[in-house]
């Protein structure tokens, strides 16, 4: 006779290899996204638009920190939450992977508000918001369950 009750792992099954699979794609994504084009510019002169990849924008975005565009902050935050979740300090990870999606997505409103030469972002930026976007999801299923 089938239980009603939902089959949870035992206490003590690793869960390791989840782990390394979450790290993995998250810093993945993020290295693929350096190599997409993430921002569209538009070119002085009426050149027409440009796209910007993500690498470049990795070197240079720290700069827009001065002129109120945080989102170049997610990148340190994602390496925080990574290191978290590889040493199973879930909550943690979340709270920094969390950070890190808030500030990346921040960085569209304010990209926009700072600079008007910005006419849009291209693939590798939503690439690289689902590498931040990795991270907290997988500490949010990895957490313990609450004991009984």
């Amino acid at each position: 006779m089938a239980s009603s009750t939902p089959v949870r792992p035992a206490s003590g099954v690793d869960d390791a290899n989840a782990r390394l699979t979450a790290c993995s794609v998250s810093i993945g994504l993020y290295v693929i996204a350096c190599f997409l084009p993430a921002l569209i510019t538009r070119t002085p002169h009426g050149g027409g638009d440009s796209a910007t990849n993500g690498a470049f924008l990795l070197l240079i975005g720290w700069t827009g920190v001065v002129s109120g565009n945080f989102g170049w902050l997610a990148n340190p935050l994602l390496l925080v939450a990574l290191f978290m979740l590889g040493l199973r300090r879930n909550q943690k990870a979340f709270w920094f992977g969390g950070t890190a999606c808030i500030l990346g997505l921040s960085s569209i409103a304010t990209m926009h508000a700072y600079n008007s030469d910005v006419q849009g972002t291209a693939i590798g930026f939503y690439v690289w918001m689902a590498s931040l976007l990795i991270v907290p999801v997988a500490a949010l299923f990895l957490r313990k369950p609450p004991s009984r």
